[in-house]
């Protein structure tokens, strides 16, 4: 019979093989005292960033763009390919033709509509060499116009409205993208993300409308109210993390880690709406279990089943102080996050932002600290919207 700490291990290293860039507030939930330290420094650098009002790729827009595709010149061989994410697959595909696209992805025609479109138009564009890594905006054919002269496109779960000069090089283009990541090494298998990519080196041409994410604070306006209001918060939770930080990561370390139970946790309560507590992490784990148990055949698996959920919640009764500082630490760095996130919304990038019609901000923004990524969204708006909806390219395989 495994022991606790086994069981919980195989869970997190299962999680561990999710790629995606983290919310600002769960570094914590995955990391502990080295996740806290790197969101409260990568929070600060935005502070800083937004008082200054300067423009850099170390703060950047969040496009709800879809999919995502990797294209550039293969740096052994030279040749221009595009791809999904499978790009850096054990075994990479890579499309090279329309031949390619066909059998890499037949299986999921919405995805192979677009690489066919991205394979097509983006060589138009991108430079000699280096691979490049973006969120499609939009093709020819999901553009819409109104009578007052916008165009607007959905790729995901925001639909975008350009105005204007922008709304007539949207109705030229054939294909909308905002390249957001740089690949940098001698090889495809060596080759390590850069999240600051270099754009100057892109050609300009009417078929593809292209944009940097980088984010320009210049006429952004943070007043000394949102300021104290965002430092409150932060210092609230570092408050939490110097006076219980050792104690309590090390007793919630058994439910941390990238898809674990924590971080889990908390994507539901972003459903739901409740508020996280130790007794809902709790009733979280058991409704887990619960399906679990109802799927296996014999009394006794299900008995092991239910004694390992019976682990669970008296660990978490052991230590329910620990994981209520954790969840609190976590609420007021999320409250620092949303202050900032509320002042960089001002920043709308030239696009009006809709969700099912209804007027709304930006999906999130990027701070990049010490070479990470790391997101800055408003949950309550926009992450609930997007975990409620099915994203139509959202295929592991692909």
């Amino acid at each position: 019979m495994y022991s606790f700490k086994s069981f919980l291990k195989e869970e997190a290293e299962e999680g561990s093989k999710l790629k995606h860039i983290t919310h600002a507030e769960d570094r914590p939930l995955q990391e502990g005292s080295k996740g806290f330290l790197h969101t409260y420094n990568a929070l600060m650098q935005a502070h800083n960033h937004i008082k200054s009002g300067s423009n850099s790729s170390a703060l950047t827009m969040k496009y709800d763009g879809s999919p995502s595709v990797v294209f550039g010149h293969h740096p052994e061989t030279g040749k221009f390919f595009v791809a999904s994410k499978s790009a850096f697959n054990k075994n990479p595909k890579l499309n090279y033709n329309h031949r390619d696209i066909l059998k890499n992805h037949g299986h999921a025609p919405g995805l192979m509509e677009k690489l066919h479109a991205a394979l097509n138009h983006l060589k138009k564009i991108a430079p000699k060499t280096g691979v490049y890594q973006g969120d499609l905006m939009f093709t020819d054919e999901d553009k819409k116009h109104d009578k007052r002269g916008g165009v607007s496109f959905t790729p995901n779960t925001i639909t975008y409205t350009a105005r204007g000069d922008e709304a007539e090089k949207i109705a030229r283009a054939k294909l909308g993208i905002v390249v957001h990541t740089q690949y940098r090494g001698d090889t495809l298998k060596e080759m390590k993300s850069d999240s600051h990519p270099d754009t100057h080196n892109f050609a300009q041409h009417p078929d593809v409308w292209m944009r940097s994410a980088n984010l320009n604070t210049k006429h952004v306006h943070y007043s000394d109210e949102d300021q104290k209001a965002f430092e409150s918060a932060l210092t609230k939770a570092k408050h939490i993390h110097d006076k219980y930080g050792k104690e309590m990561y090390a007793a919630t370390k058994p439910h941390q880690g990238v898809g674990g139970h924590l971080e889990s946790y908390i994507n539901s309560t972003v459903r739901s709406g409740e508020k996280p507590s130790s007794e809902g992490l709790k009733e979280f784990i058991a409704s887990k279990y619960q399906k679990k148990i109802k799927d296996l055949k014999t009394p006794a698996a299900q008995g092991r089943k239910q004694a390992e959920l019976q682990q669970h919640h008296s660990y978490i009764d052991k230590n329910k102080k620990h994981y209520d500082h954790l969840l609190k630490m976590h609420g007021y760095l999320q409250e620092a996050k949303n202050k900032l996130v509320s002042v960089l919304n001002q920043h709308e990038g030239g696009l009006e932002h809709h969700i099912n019609g209804k007027r709304t901000d930006p999906e999130g923004f990027v701070v990049n600290h010490a070479g990470e990524p790391t997101k800055l969204v408003n949950r309550e708006e926009f992450s609930k919207a997007n975990l409620l909806r099915v994203n139509k390219f959202k295929n592991p395989e692909q």
